[in-house]
Order: structure tokens, then sequence, then C-alpha cells
């Protein structure tokens, strides 16, 4: 019996027959004969399938449109065509969420507070990561952040490889506390950043609220307050930076109010760059010239790209650790 869309709806609403039910469970126990690829991509790359799958839709729907179908929300071709994607949508979701669960968890119940996620941004973009406290993770290309699946007991425990933004939910009760190979830093409600890469001096910059560091190992500790920093130099001392170069190198993660109103994204790009002190751009001019319309109410730069991107269905890289360049996805 050949596996169809309206076979598979029928499957998932309960109202198929004895034989069809059989062939679909038959179906679905063939996907047991061979390994899954998606337990084979990061957290990262599932999810840009994910957006690349909804943006390939939504471009079709849209093409459906205009090429004389009528109103996307009228007309049964286009219902019959929707609870089709659901069902196929939905049992995929279903698998894979079976084939992750097993992969990415050990071997202990799922409350339990020593289950640990390890998530690493292999990308080339800042990925945003929200913790089961609500507070926000920004996590730069190439770095590896584990966190419990919910937090429990008197602190909230984190390790970070790398570098990563922290937006951290106010809990004067539960301090919250990041470990790396050579630092700790400990804070209630803040903003900060941490860099801990390995082989490199550890660094920690504060935009608001109040973080202290302390070497590993070592009783020596530093307060730091709005636009400090402090380095680990020769893995020994901690050495604190007060001038006014925090501030800029701080600054993508100040927040702005920005709005714009059709307006081509190159001058978005150009506004960006003025406010952040940053270059964004874009070398296809299909892009640069998309007119764009947006309100970006007290947001970093990273969270403007982030919405950026999925307005305009691109992506962008880091390029030298300096630059911002967007490319269109409608490649995929």
């Amino acid at each position: 019996m050949k596996i169809t869309p309206e076979l598979i709806r029928k499957y998932l609403n309960n109202s198929c027959s004895d034989e069809e039910r059989e062939a679909v469970d038959t179906w679905y126990h063939s996907f047991d004969q061979g390994p899954d690829p998606l337990r084979l991509m990061n957290e990262v790359e599932q999810d840009n399938l994910q957006r690349s799958l909804y943006n390939r839709f939504k471009n079709y729907l849209a093409d459906q449109t205009t090429s004389g179908i009528g109103h996307p929300l009228l007309g049964n071709r286009f219902a019959s065509l929707f609870f089709a994607f659901a069902s196929i949508a939905a049992l995929m979701l279903f698998f894979f969420k079976l084939g992750f669960n097993n992969q990415s968890l050990p071997a202990v119940a799922a409350n339990d507070s020593r289950v640990q996620i390890a998530f690493r941004n292999a990308g080339n973009s800042i990925y945003k990561k929200v913790l089961p406290d609500n507070s926000t993770v920004w996590l730069s290309p190439n770095s590896t952040l584990t966190y419990p699946e919910k937090f429990s007991g008197q602190y909230r425990n984190v390790t970070l490889t790398g570098e990563a933004f922290f937006e951290v939910t106010k809990d004067k009760k539960h301090p919250f506390i990041i470990s790396s190979s050579t630092i700790t830093t400990k804070v209630w409600g803040t903003s900060f950043r941490v860099r801990a890469f390995k082989n490199l001096p550890a660094e920690v910059a504060v935009v608001s609220g109040k973080v202290s560091v302390n070497p590993n190992h070592r009783k020596e500790q530093v307060m730091l307050l709005p636009n400090e920093k402090v380095t680990l130099a020769g893995n020994k001392h901690l050495v604190k930076d007060v001038s006014t170069d925090v501030q800029n190198e701080m600054r993508i993660w100040k927040k702005v109010s920005l709005s714009f109103n059709d307006v081509q994204l190159s001058q978005v790009f150009s506004a960006l760059n003025k406010n952040f002190n940053i270059r964004i751009y874009s070398n296809q001019a299909k892009l640069n010239s998309l007119v764009f319309t947006g309100d970006f109410t007290d947001q970093s730069l990273p969270a403007i790209l982030d919405m950026i991107k999925e307005s305009v269905n691109a992506n962008y890289a880091i390029e030298s650790g300096k630059a911002f360049v967007f490319e269109t996805n409608n490649t995929l």
C-alpha cells in the first residue's frame, strides 16, 4: 500500500482501517533499518533545516497565490494542501523527537537535575539560546554551552567553552554561575560577555549589573560593574580594565531603538553600522535592494540581525570577527 499524505492524515486522526494502520506502522518501523541522519546534525543545523523547509513552503504558497489560485485562505485546494503538509510535519516531528531524545539525553530520569544538555554552535553566526530559567545566551561560533535540562538546588550552574553573551534572569536566591577551564563567573541577574577559549586568556566584560570573577583554584576575586572588564593574565592573576575601550568593545550588546519604514536593506545596514560602529553588508544586489520595514525597540545588534534574517529569508556569517556578511537562503 502506498503511503500518501491523505493516509498519514487518516492515521493521525485515528480514522484509517486496520489494513491502513498496519501499512503505516510497517512504514514507520522501516526507519529503524538505517541510521537517522538527523541524529548526526547539531542543533544549529536542525534549526536551519526547519527554517529552510518552512520558507520553501511559504514561498510555494506565495507562488500559488500570484499564479491565479486566489487568496491562500480560500478554496478546498489550499485546505487539502495545508492539511497534507501539516500531517507530514506532525509525523516527522514525532519521528524526530524519538530519535533526538534517545540520542542526546543520558539514561537518567527526565526531571533529574543531572541531565545535562551540551549545545555547540558549529555555524558562522551568533546563536540565541533560552535556558530553563528564561535567561538568554547568545553563543558565538565554535563555542559550547552545557546546562541542565532543569535548574535545581542553590545555584544555576552552566559550563562554557568559547564565547557567549549572557542576559541572566534575576533570582537573588539562586546565583547564576558560569564555569570554564580557568575562571568562574558568579551573577544574580545582569548582562555580560564571557570569553573562555582554550589556549587564550579568559575574559569577562559587563554591560549591566554586577559580576564577580575568580580564577579556578584561587581565592582572588574581582567585582565588575558596567563597562568594566577583567582578563586572566598568564592563567594566574586577574587584570581589571576600566578604559573606554571596554565600552566600544561591548557596543554591539548595548540596546537601542530603531525604526525603518519601506527602505532598502542596504540603508538598514548603513544605519546599523553607524549606531554600532561595526560593518554589516551583503555582496548580493538582490538582497541589498529588498524593501524592508521593521521596528526594533530596546534591542542589541545580534537580536536585530536575528530578526532581519528571519524577515528576509537570509543568514549571515561573521567575517574575521569584525564584520557581518549577509547572504540569501533562496538558493536552498
